[in-house]
């Protein structure tokens, strides 16, 4: 049996021969960039497998939510690239998740989504059935964050580096902050389409604070800054962004 081994940070396969078979597992180093959520800390253990029906229940909802009519021209071309990208499986998938002090919100929000029903229903009960899957992480603080802030957020990747489903040309994730939190402004890396699961306020550029109730997408364009705060309740946002080559 091969031992673990990482070189220049760069993940190396590990080989088992079990009496049930062969499992390959990978270890991944990421790096955070500005505020953009971005698995940091230690990488989960990878094993190689095919997509778990659970995840794909997640993503079919996920996509009858980002496509629906109503949804934003920009935010739904964004949002079908990744859904048809998704397509194809990947082949990586961790073995386990975590948990954060500012997780535990996600069962407050999830609970208040599944009272309001319908596809947003549907949605809450598709990530609970994932939640002991998530690895949640943190992204470093900016301009005019919430003295809470550090304590009170926490990111998790669905699908993308570190997520349930390993891949680096799609990133799929939730954002969950504590009542009265604000996201500091800061500049996006990838274009993205957001979904609210919760009541969220949102701040583009030089305008005005706009509330997004639950199930209203949005899009904020790469580059754009953007900064994002709850009031009273906590606030749960899924989002998508792709991260790799157009071609």
């Amino acid at each position: 049996m091969k031992e673990p081994e990482r070189r220049g940070g760069r993940a190396v396969a590990v080989d088992r021969n079990p009496d049930a078979g062969t499992i390959r597992q990978a270890s991944r180093a990421r790096s955070n960039f500005s505020c953009d959520p971005s698995p940091v800390g230690r990488a989960p253990i990878m094993v190689w497998g095919s997509r778990p029906k659970n995840l794909q229940t997640v993503i079919n909802v996920a996509a009858n939510l980002f496509l629906a009519p109503d949804v934003p021209v920009m935010a739904k071309y964004v949002a079908g690239k990744i859904f048809h990208t998704l397509m194809k499986p990947s082949s990586l998938y961790s073995a386990g998740g975590n948990i954060l002090p500012a997780a535990e919100h996600l069962a407050e929000t999830l609970a208040e989504a599944t009272r309001l029903g319908g596809t947003i229903g549907a949605m809450a009960d598709a990530i609970l059935a994932i939640a002991p899957e998530l690895r949640w992480y943190r992204s470093r603080s900016g301009p005019f964050a919430s003295v809470n802030f550090a304590r009170d957020h926490a990111h998790a990747s669905i699908i993308g580096p570190g997520g349930i489903e390993d891949r680096d040309d799609v990133h799929i994730g939730l954002t969950v902050m504590g009542p009265y939190s604000r996201f500091p402004d800061h500049r996006r890396k990838f274009p993205t389409a957001y979904l609210p699961l919760s009541r969220v306020e949102v701040l583009s550029d030089d305008g005005d604070w706009t509330v997004a109730d639950p199930g209203r997408a949005f899009f904020v364009e790469e580059g754009r800054e953007f900064a994002m705060r709850c009031t009273g309740n906590p606030l749960l946002l899924l989002w998508c962004q792709r991260t790799g080559s157009e071609a």
